[in-house]
């Protein structure tokens, strides 16, 4: 998703102050004081080594930005929770700025079906869309 999916929000030119500083191998350099309590323990470690598959979700965003010398925001979704990160390139590395806009919240099953509706719109999906039709073949009796 590219910064113009995250154009409609009021807050979306304004990068929080939730940050962090990557350098040009995606190593932690500095972690802002929001994060420090999850993030700054790996200062100096490569952030992918410490957040798995985030590299699928983060990693084009972070690309973006880089090849394009531009900033470059997004919503995304990893490890239950719906971010809007703004990625700031700079001649040393990247500012990757975290604004959180919801989680799943998985205490009940009526918490966690209004938790899924809200990050479906979050994510630009329809709220309580149609699940697809079953495939033919299990429709029958297995034999």
């Amino acid at each position: 998703m590219s910064s113009s999916a995250a154009a409609s929000h009021p807050n979306a030119n304004v990068p929080s102050d939730l940050y962090v500083v990557l350098d040009a191998d995606d190593r932690i350099s500095y972690v802002s004081a929001g994060l420090q309590d999850e993030l700054g323990r790996w200062v100096g470690h490569i952030i992918w080594d410490h957040l798995p598959k985030a590299d699928s979700v983060y990693g084009p965003l972070f690309d973006e930005a880089r090849a394009t010398g531009r900033t470059v925001q997004s919503v995304v979704f990893y490890a239950g929770r719906v971010k809007r990160l703004t990625a700031i390139p700079a001649a040393d590395g990247l500012a990757v700025h975290v604004e959180r806009l919801d989680a799943l919240d998985v205490r009940t099953l009526g918490t966690l079906a209004e938790s899924l509706d809200r990050v479906a719109r979050l994510l630009g999906a329809p709220a309580h869309a149609q699940p697809d039709s079953p495939a033919h073949g299990s429709l029958r009796a297995l034999p």
